[in-house]
């Protein structure tokens, strides 16, 4: 069979610097020893002008010796003590990266002092992206999502390796998802598969804006929420991303956990449960009970009821008794009414959003 004509590094020798030719004429010298470059030639059905290169790279690599004489033969150096010198000269070699490891983490703990909290990332699409996906390859223990329309393009392509390569690595998603999302053409088959890969995704119909944190350490969010191709703001460590990931952890706490069943239709779990008390004002306000008789049956005063209420507005991160009702009514059903209030089956009418 013909050797391929290339000194492209991808064979079992490559990381030692030795090239796909090199390698074939030093596995041939180890069958076939002391040939010389004619029937060298013949054995690899390469030709001879084509050897030279190869033969020179094992030299200098020790891997190869020239017998003087006429004509000249060549011989492999034995595995044991050349391979093994070359792998020890690559151990040296990572060793000394190694050790640079810690004065490079100085140097850029240094340069973090310095860098700007906040910018603003108002460019092409390629420079936006970018961020993103050095967010996502640096990525140690948790990405957090927040994910609602609009988006930049009018369906979802396939899931970028960067995002694959960090599950592997363990890291652990998770995602907020508007139900509106679902209506997107493409994405109830992305956030499906996302979850077939582990990931955790829960559906939530209040979620102000678009969002990613990597790590609790750097978040990406739009400047203008209603404009996906407008600027992005890059946040780093400071107040205002611990409020985005407090905020985040919040509508976690009150987000439905989202499936799909065998059919591709959507299921929805529990959300969260709370005391005993908040989950008695819960199960009240979902019937649409006033406060005087919810009082009464709780079996406190109204200023007591009053104070639960502010408790129960905290804990939905709800704005007013209207959205904390509704919401606590998806809480006291399980979910239930999300079904009937929103069209989550199937659609079969994709298109552009």
């Amino acid at each position: 069979m013909r050797i391929r004509q290339s000194h492209s590094r991808i064979g079992s020798l490559g990381v030692l610097g030795v090239s796909e030719l090199g390698e074939s004429i030093y596995r041939a010298l180890l069958r076939h020893p002391a040939l010389t470059p004619a029937e060298l030639s013949g054995v690899l059905l390469v030709d001879e002008t084509l050897l030279g290169s190869g033969i020179g790279e094992l030299e200098r690599l020790g891997l190869v010796t020239l017998a003087p004489g006429s004509p000249i033969r060549l011989h492999a150096a034995p595995p044991d003590i050349a391979v093994e010198a070359l792998l020890n000269e690559q151990q040296a070699r990572l060793q000394r990266a190694r050790a640079t490891i810690a004065e490079l983490e100085r140097e850029r703990v240094q340069s973090a002092d310095q860098r700007p909290v906040l910018e603003v990332i108002d460019s092409d699409l390629e420079a936006k992206r970018q961020p993103y996906s050095q967010s996502l390859e640096r990525a140690t223990t948790e990405v957090l999502c927040l994910v609602r329309p609009p988006f930049m393009v009018s369906a979802p392509g396939p899931r970028e390796t960067t995002r694959t390569e960090a599950r592997r690595r363990g890291v652990r998603f998770r995602n907020i998802v508007h139900p509106d999302t679902l209506q997107v053409p493409g994405w109830r088959e992305v956030l499906k598969a996302d979850i077939e890969d582990g990931e955790e995704v829960r559906l939530l119909p209040s979620i102000p804006f678009k969002m990613i944190i990597t790590d609790r350490a750097l978040g990406l969010l739009p400047l203008e929420a209603g404009n996906p191709t407008g600027p992005v703001l890059l946040l780093r460590r400071s107040a205002v991303l611990d409020a985005l990931c407090g905020l985040f952890d919040s509508l976690w706490a009150t987000a439905v956990p989202l499936g799909f069943r065998s059919d591709g239709s959507v299921s929805l779990g529990h959300a969260q449960s709370f005391s005993p008390q908040i989950d008695a004002l819960v199960s009240l306000l979902a019937s649409g009970v006033n406060d005087k008789a919810a009082a009464e049956r709780l079996g406190i005063s109204e200023r007591t009821l009053m104070r639960r209420m502010e408790l129960l507005y905290q804990q939905l991160n709800a704005k007013s008794r209207f959205q904390a009702g509704w919401m606590a009514a998806l809480q006291a059903s399980g979910a239930g009414g999300w079904s009937a209030a929103m069209p989550l089956g199937p659609r079969h009418d994709a298109g552009p959003s």
